[in-house]
């Protein structure tokens, strides 16, 4: 029995074996088979390549052949001028009028393997594909294949963003392209006219800006919407075509266009942003679409050259500060049926047709008195007269409930009258205040020290920008809150006490002003300073760093968190080094940063919030010792984009 199932055992043994053999050879003679039909050099493979270079040798020729066509028709035709997708058709030599596509160019492509991956872009075949195959035939025949980075649509930011420029500086996207990523065109040079697709629906915050050398933006009808700061510091622009189908343009989108001349904004369009034509500087003419509804604040801010403005009956709602530095302005006409706005030619004001808020008054009024009377009926003064140093003195009527704040107002400000049956506002040792004297709003004295009212609780914004001559300010105990800007740019302050209730100070309540000290009593529960930083209680939050940089920054250990601000306008910093166990970064902490190109972010950190680099002006690299992606919404406002953002594990 025993001697059997030996037996058994190695007969069975014998079997496997044998099988696991044969299953090997299998193996190895499906490979072969594989390799042979469907590997790189397998006989299917090959009938592809075959197949592909045959199609794609073929639209070459008709291109060709077509370029000769047009040379003959007009021998001004210039090859390069010729771009054509599936919804576009444009040359040189183009009849007015002549529509077409790319199936006009190529007859053959409509139907073929290629049908809806192909473009010509400065006369030559352009193809966007994924196929490893269709891409090697393509290179084979010298077509350019894949120049941008384009994920589900969006042409991100990267390096190769100007491949398809011509020698001219002029650069058509293609069609195949439904969003401009953020950044992706922006700080880059030599790009003179860009040419955008209907295809394009929206071009993303700061797809262009500061691009030193473009003159010419025509974008064509399709387009939707352009994002914040899309155009901002492209100075050299002269020229913009903006489609009917625009529906959206964000906030300080052609912000410093210091060379835009006139651009009329399309009749989709009911909003205008804050700060959209802000210092465009040469803006003669704009002319607004019958649909508008709102102009928000400092839209048309140092616009010197702009004459004339028509504003249509749909205006509902005019921000009263958006024609500051517009000396020029001398002519407003309200269109006769808005009901909401008049304009008075004989004293140059244009405001509510209540009467009772002003939009704009002529220079011609405030350039000649050293006096400046808010006319009476007037309920509400948010009109921003700051560049008429000529005015010494405010008279406030019997009418006016609220001022917009003391940044209003020239610096010079000396005196301040308030109507005696004004029920809402008070003087006090040449000090603005709210009828009980509660709120700051302006501090005009010309003496070095000022007594503030016992009942103060809240100092305004810009409350002390008329104080030029102060140097040490002592906070009462019942002040609690300190808006942004309050002590800006005043160079002769050597000392601030802030008290021990002062629940909130905006990281700006100081800006641009690094003389002095800041000190905050000791019994306060919110705030500290340590080596004129401002930092939360434990110091784990830097609020605002008080001083001026200069060189590297050394962030300290316990901190583990970046405020909004917090670095905001150091000029001289050129480096900053963040703690390991920093948790948060938060919006803006580097704006005007401007000698700050490189910030390393360690592992701890968590959160970075969506404006964290904005308006850092000349960051050129991000390093995160993080794993791509793991903190969403790169690159975070950085105005270069995601091709600056560098994930390092």
């Amino acid at each position: 029995m025993e001697r059997k199932l030996k037996k058994e055992t190695k007969e069975t043994g014998i079997t496997l074996i044998t099988l696991a053999i044969t299953i090997i050879v299998l193996i190895i003679l499906s490979a072969v088979t594989y390799n042979l039909i469907l590997g790189e050099n397998g006989i299917i493979t090959k009938a592809y390549e075959a197949k592909y270079l045959t199609e794609l040798s073929e639209y070459k020729e008709e291109l060709e052949l077509f370029k000769a066509e047009k040379l003959l028709e007009n021998n001004n035709f210039e090859g390069e001028s010729l771009t054509s997708a599936y919804n576009s058709l444009i040359y040189n030599t183009q009849k007015e009028g002549e529509t077409g596509n790319i199936y006009d160019v190529i007859k053959s492509l409509e139907g073929g393997t290629f049908d809806g991956k192909m473009e010509i872009i400065k006369g030559e075949l352009l193809l966007n594909s994924q196929d490893m195959i269709e891409i090697r035939m393509a290179q084979k025949l010298d077509i350019q294949v894949n120049p941008y980075l384009i994920v589900d649509g969006v042409l991100l930011s990267a390096n190769t963003n100007l491949a398809l420029m011509d020698e001219n500086g002029s650069l058509t996207i293609p069609e195949s392209v439904r969003a401009i990523g953020e950044g992706a065109f922006a700080d880059l040079y030599g790009l003179k006219t860009i040419i955008i697709p209907g295809t394009v629906k929206e071009i993303r915050t700061n797809a262009f800006r500061n691009n030193a050398d473009l003159e010419n933006v025509i974008l064509m009808e399709g387009v939707e919407t352009i994002g914040d700061n899309a155009f901002q510091d492209c100075k050299k622009i002269v020229n913009v075509e903006l489609p009917e189908s625009l529906l959206n343009i964000g906030r300080q989108t052609f912000y410093q266009c210091s060379n835009l001349k006139e651009i009329k904004i399309p009749s989709k369009i009911t909003t205008l942003n804050y700060g959209t034509f802000w210092s465009c500087y040469n803006l003669e003419k704009i002319e607004l679409p019958e649909n508008l509804n709102t102009i928000n604040s400092t839209v048309f801010w140092n616009c010197y050259k702009l004459d004339n403005l028509f504003i249509p009956k749909s205006v509902e709602y005019i921000q009263g500060d958006i024609f500051y530095n517009c000396t020029n302005l001398s002519n407003i006409e309200v269109e006769s049926e808005n009901k909401n706005y008049k304009y008075d030619k004989n004293s140059g004001i244009l405001m509510t047709l209540d009467g009772n808020n002003i939009i704009f008054i002529s220079s011609k009024i405030l350039a000649n008195n050293s006096t400046f009377e808010i006319p009476e009926g007037i309920i509400n003064f948010d009109l921003r007269i700051k560049s008429y140093t000529n005015i010494t003195k405010i008279i406030i009527p019997e009418s006016l409930k609220t001022i917009g704040g003391a940044y209003e107002f020239p610096n010079n400000i000396a005196e301040v009258e308030v109507n005696k049956n004004n029920q809402y506002f008070s003087v006090e040792k040449d000090c603005l205040y709210n009828k009980d004297k509660t709120e700051l709003i302006m501090c005009f004295t010309k003496n070095s020290t000022v007594e503030l009212s016992s009942n103060l609780e809240v100092i305004k914004k810009y409350s002390f920008d008329q104080a030029t001559n102060i140097t040490n300010i002592e906070l009462p105990e019942s002040v609690l809150k300190i808006e942004t800007r309050a002590f800006e740019y005043n160079k002769k302050i050597e000392k601030i006490n802030i008290g021990p209730n002062v629940n909130y100070i905006d990281p700006l309540f100081k800006f641009a002003n690094y003389v002095g000290t800041v000190t905050i009593d000791e019994n306060n529960k919110y705030y500290t300073v340590e080596d004129n930083v401002l930092y939360n209680k434990d110091k784990t939050k830097i609020i605002k760093v008080l001083y001026e940089i200069d060189g590297k920054y050394t962030v300290k250990n316990s901190v583990t968190n970046l405020g909004s601000y917090s670095f905001y306008n150091q000029n001289k910093m050129t480096e900053i080094e963040l703690p390991e166990g920093l948790k948060t970064i938060e919006n803006y902490p580097f704006s005007i940063c401007n000698n700050l190109t490189s910030i390393y972010i360690p592992s701890s950190v968590e959160t970075i919030l969506s404006l964290a680099f904005a308006d850092a002006n000349n960051l050129q690299q991000i390093q995160i010792d993080k794993v791509a992606g793991s903190i969403e919404g790169s690159p975070w406002g950085a105005i270069r984009g995601d091709r600056i953002v560098e994930w390092l594990r």
